[in-house]
């Protein structure tokens, strides 16, 4: 289970931090929580605790929240808007197992695996094209 405080991370004093971002994080949170005991249960692969983050996220700092001030991603990127998360996944065990239809079923997407090889990245935020797994 990944917790608000660990999306947020170090970056919990930001003023980007605001109310709008939290409830955002709050819902991408709920869906792939979901989505993790969903897969633990029908034991379609394991989640591995980063030794950076000691959490399911990947990343030195920046796998959940980014602050508007972090270098890493594009301005509005969806972890600057509390609605993307790296989750840790070295062996690319997570990104084998996520299918379409897992993704429709806890309505989210996902930056395509050949883009995010050690982790996977998911958002509740629909690319333009509207596909489950995208290239950014």
């Amino acid at each position: 289970m990944i917790t608000l405080e660990d999306y947020v991370g170090p970056h919990a004093g930001s003023e980007d931090w605001n109310q709008e971002r939290i409830d955002n994080a709050v819902e991408l949170l709920r869906r792939v929580n979901r989505l993790i005991d969903a897969m633990v249960a029908r034991k379609l692969c394991r989640f591995r605790i980063s030794p950076h983050t000691r959490t399911m996220i990947s990343g030195q700092t920046f796998g959940g929240f980014r602050p508007k001030s972090c270098p890493q991603g594009a301005p509005n990127s969806s972890h600057k808007e509390g609605q993307g998360v790296d989750l840790y996944d070295p062996k690319n065990e997570i990104d084998t197992a996520l299918t379409d239809v897992l993704l429709v079923e806890f309505d989210l997407y996902r930056e395509s695996p050949g883009a995010t090889t050690g982790w996977v990245h998911l958002t509740t935020r629909a690319p333009k094209s509207g596909h489950r797994s995208f290239l950014p």
